[in-house]
């Protein structure tokens, strides 16, 4: 047997860059000019003189913004107010609230309003008239973040929201739990007594075991099968779902409980093909089941469908936004943490080669000092040498004299003899 599957949503996707060039200001037959010199005419004619401490600077802030990462953008002075306020709003308020652009701050535009991201979004990838590069950058981290923000809500809606939605009707009703599904038509008349058979619980679960419940259980009465079996699946919101997405199959093949009951007993021809009929079970399916089972009656309760599936479902959804930011958070740490070991060894590479030239110049320093020491050694030697030949030189002239002035002395008293006589 099968059942057909629901069909997936499909996800919005945003819009691709559309937008015409502006129109030509003056038209004739001659010193017309083109749509892009007048689109660059116009530009020029409403972009303020000079930025001011209002404005912003197209080039120096483009070239400051491209090269950031997602959530050093929104820390950016120009996008850093802007951030902060949607960080404190939900998914709901952010498109409830009117937003001005704050990339077209000082210039054209600044006093415009935009409800939601979605016409903010197609603002900066259309601008053309005041920072056009740091609208485009705007435009790229501000659909990022809004990725981030719903991915996971999206996803969590996409496989779960719907049942919220068909079941808002009945948020404070009771449903039976855990959850179960009646399977009608599971019985048939044997051939070799007045007693009815059924399905065996094992061929029941093989039969929907896409939906995942845990187990089977048959009803039976005085003449043998009542034709009615039971799908009991697990204690959670999550095996509620499987089971309310099983009756809404039934439901899709026109074999629900209003089908059932339109057709009543059916007689089953030899060897065709059983049709197998379902539903959610209700308080009266589970007692009209119970009736002649005695001690073996199933046991289960009557519970609130909020408490048991409205909430955990939405307490799921929040985990799964908290999940995703988680997991955003770990690739952006993961980039950084690559980023800072790339820097790392790169700075280590650099150590190294400054390490090997500082040996080199040491290297070269040392070995020109001892050439430097040779040769002032040497130079001593020389002017060593030098003095003490001088200072030779010097002694045996002072003993020269002594003997010029001893022989100076002697020939005058000599002569003061001889004139004497």
């Amino acid at each position: 047997m099968s059942i057909a599957s629901i069909p997936q949503r499909d996800i919005p996707k945003v819009g691709g860059f559309s937008g015409s060039a502006p129109r030509k200001l003056f038209s004739g037959n001659s010193n017309h000019r083109t749509s892009r010199e007048e689109g660059k005419i116009m530009s020029q004619s409403v972009r303020p003189q000079g930025g001011g401490a209002e404005g912003y600077n197209d080039d120096n802030e483009a070239e400051t913004v491209i090269s950031l990462g997602h959530e050093a953008l929104k820390k950016h002075r120009v996008f850093k107010k802007f951030f902060e306020s949607m960080d404190a709003l939900t998914l709901k308020e952010v498109n409830d609230r009117e937003w001005t652009c704050p990339a077209c701050r000082g210039g054209v535009g600044a006093a415009n309003n935009y409800k939601g991201l979605k016409p903010l979004i197609d603002h900066a990838k259309n601008a053309r008239q005041w920072n056009v590069r740091l609208h485009r950058k705007f435009m790229k981290v501000l659909e990022e973040e809004s990725k981030r923000r719903s991915a996971a809500g999206f996803v969590v809606q996409e496989v779960y929201g719907k049942w919220l939605n068909l079941q808002e009707q009945h948020i404070d009703s009771q449903v039976v739990w855990p959850p179960m599904v009646v399977v009608e038509n599971t019985g048939f008349k044997s051939q070799e007594s007045q007693q009815s058979a059924g399905m065996g619980n094992k061929e029941l679960l093989e039969y929907f075991k896409g939906y995942k419940p845990i187990k089977a259980k048959q009803a039976y009465g005085p003449k043998g099968h009542r034709g009615i079996s039971l799908l009991v699946f697990e204690d959670s919101a999550v095996a509620y779902l499987e089971a309310d997405r099983l009756h809404k199959d039934f439901l899709k093949e026109g074999r629900g409980r209003a089908d059932w009951e339109r057709r009543g007993t059916l007689t089953q021809p030899p060897g065709a093909k059983r049709i197998l009929y379902g539903y959610m079970a209700n308080k009266e399916d589970m007692e009209n089941f119970n009736k002649h089972l005695g001690n073996g009656k199933t046991k289960y309760d009557m519970l609130s469908y909020k408490s048991k599936v409205i909430e955990p479902v939405m307490k799921m959804k929040e985990d799964s936004v908290k999940l995703d930011w988680l997991q955003a958070k770990m690739v952006e740490d993961k980039a950084v943490t690559k980023s800072l070991e790339e820097t790392v060894d790169t700075m280590a590479e650099r150590l190294e080669i400054q390490k090997s030239e500082v040996k080199i110049i040491i290297g070269k320093v040392t070995e020109k000092f001892d050439e430097w020491k040779k040769g002032l050694d040497h130079l001593e030697r020389i002017y060593k040498q030098q003095i003490d030949e001088l200072m030779a030189e010097a002694e045996k002239r002072d003993q020269e004299m002594e003997k010029m002035k001893e022989l100076t002395t002697a020939k005058a008293g000599a002569i003061s003899i001889i004139k004497a006589f």
